[in-house]
């Protein structure tokens, strides 16, 4: 567990380096740290969005938001968005196989910065999976671009 969870702070880290507009910093060290706490499913997608937001939090320039979403594919075609840990890592009675997906969007922008697939699914399969992933990233850009809104307008008027 804990090797999943230094894989998820790099992995973060690696994957907001294309975000941040680190020409504006020719000086500056920029330095992305995710500790987590506890994993309840869907690590990966929650850091990716947490660090966004700590990094447009703390005025650093950035490309875009950037959203990030789990799923998971079983072969008896069942589709899990945002699987608790037990659904993502273990091992599962019920359901055998399947897939794993981790996005991360950058929805303003239309791009995606980071994408993995993990076990063995159709390639008709895993493009539904995809789509629903950045489906799925563009409507959470919208609640965390709101909140972000929230807490500007909370800071300007302190």
């Amino acid at each position: 567990k804990q090797w999943y969870q230094r894989r998820v702070a790099i992995t973060a880290g690696e994957a907001m380096e294309g975000v941040i507009l680190l020409e504006r910093f020719p000086k500056a060290q920029v330095e992305i740290s995710v500790q987590v706490i506890q994993d309840d499913g869907s690590a990966l997608a929650l850091a990716l969005t947490a660090a966004s937001v700590a990094l447009i939090n703390a005025n650093i320039e950035v490309k875009d938001l950037v959203v990030g979403t789990t799923l998971r594919f079983f072969e008896n075609s069942d589709v899990l968005v945002d699987p608790t840990a037990e659904e993502e890592y273990g091992p599962f009675s019920k359901y055998t196989g399947g897939a794993g997906f981790h996005l991360a969007v950058l929805p303003s922008l239309s791009q995606i910065s980071y994408l993995k697939q993990t076990g063995k699914i159709e390639q008709t399969q895993a493009k539904d999976c995809i789509e629903t992933c950045w489906e799925t990233s563009l409507r959470l850009a919208t609640g965390v671009k709101n909140l972000l809104q929230g807490s500007i307008e909370e800071n300007v008027q302190r």
